[in-house]
């Protein structure tokens, strides 16, 4: 089993262009999607797994969407009483359609799967540790696993990690069934 894991803290600068080949689009990039295509870079160091590798990636929940920031600071001046309904006349309109782009959860899935040409067993998983890891165990194929997983905390903090692993590693791994975010798989195996 080869496993990475990353971390950048909110101000520093995640070096997504150099691991990415449609440079133009890491604009759109979420700082979790920027440090997910670092960690699998860093993993992989210029090899390219085969076409047919299962690939599995748990995007975490991110603690505190752009979106909502935008929505609120409609809100936030008290010239305008929070309403449900004026949510939706005032504040909806003033989201960047950039915004809505950068929270589909799958998005640092889709990319990875696009630059790597994966096309075998592959999902895009919510929560657990174990959520991540049974999918990947079940997987057609008897060769490599690429796993991965990916947070962005609410003060700009992002995380991802990456690995390399067998189904036969993962039947006896003491994490399948944690209920732990999936990132803390690499957190704490990226030693091994």
């Amino acid at each position: 089993m080869r496993v990475i894991y990353k971390k950048y803290l909110p101000d520093e600068e995640i070096p997504a262009v150099d691991y990415f080949s449609r440079r133009k689009l890491v604009k759109y990039f979420t700082r979790e999607t920027m440090a997910a295509i670092v960690s699998i870079g860093e993993l992989l160091n210029g090899t390219r797994p085969s076409p047919d590798t299962p690939f599995y990636f748990s995007g975490g929940e991110t603690e505190m969407m752009d979106l909502y920031k935008e929505a609120c600071m409609v809100f936030d001046s008290g010239v305008v009483k929070f309403d449900s309904s004026l949510f939706l006349e005032k504040a909806l309109p003033v989201i960047s359609p950039l915004s809505h782009f950068k929270m589909m959860r799958n998005m640092a899935h889709c990319f990875i799967s696009i630059e790597y040409g994966l096309k075998g067993d592959n999902a895009a998983v919510m929560g657990s540790v174990s959520g991540l890891l049974v999918p990947a165990m079940l997987s057609s194929g008897s060769g490599e696993i690429l796993i991965g997983a990916g947070k962005l905390h609410a003060n700009g903090t992002a995380e991802a990690g990456f690995a390399l692993v067998r189904a036969q590693e993962l039947k006896t791994h003491p994490m399948l069934e944690s209920d732990r975010e999936a990132i803390c798989f690499f957190r704490e195996n990226c030693n091994i």
